[in-house]
């Protein structure tokens, strides 16, 4: 069973996560904002994560952040040793007008190439700076390679359409398919 947990503590803000990779997607969250819960659910939903998510703080750029790392370590910690692993996903999520489109790989090299802008201040309850700030600190913690592309009208979609097509990309990536790792070097 691979399963990860991370709890961070970080300027003020807390989070802990529980992540069983190879669930259903169930979820019990708590962000502190609807509309991220939200965006965390699509994810476990498309990725078939099962997700526990807990954090404490303001609303805030910190938050946002420690929330980001803890899924990012739990991430990381549930792969293990990566070995088997089918290692690159890809996915495009069309949402009315909207459209996403994530290319990833679990390389052990954290980057992330993220185009989405966003029009308003705001989605729902979330500064909308927000949704890049937690997709970048988990690609740090998780050693991600990845690529976002985000086009559209309404953010709500927009940031809805990149959620889910993460989660598509990441249960690809994630499928185990062999018992070696996926690499010339022979480690990730």
């Amino acid at each position: 069973m691979r399963q990860g947990r991370a709890e961070i503590e970080e300027r003020g803000a807390t989070a802990c996560v529980e992540m069983l990779l190879d669930g259903t997607g169930k979820v019990d969250l708590d962000s502190g904002s609807a509309f991220l819960d939200h965006m965390l659910h699509a994810f476990a939903k498309m990725s078939s994560i099962n997700l526990n998510v807990r954090v404490k703080g303001e609303i805030s750029h910190q938050r946002a952040k420690t929330l980001g790392l803890a899924l990012g370590r739990a991430l990381n910690e549930a792969l293990g040793d990566k070995k088997g692993i089918k290692r690159y996903g890809w996915a495009a999520v069309p949402m009315d007008e909207s459209l996403a489109q994530v290319a990833l790989d679990i390389s052990g090299r954290p980057y992330l190439v993220m185009n989405a802008n966003f029009m308003n201040d705001k989605i729902g309850d979330l500064d909308s700076q927000q949704v890049r700030v937690v997709i970048d600190a988990m690609t740090t913690e998780a050693r991600l390679t990845l690529n976002a592309t985000v086009a559209g009208e309404n953010d709500h979609h927009k940031a809805e359409s990149l959620f889910k097509a993460l989660g598509l990309a990441l249960k690809e990536a994630k499928r185990v398919e062999g018992s070696e790792v996926l690499s010339t070097k022979g480690v990730l």
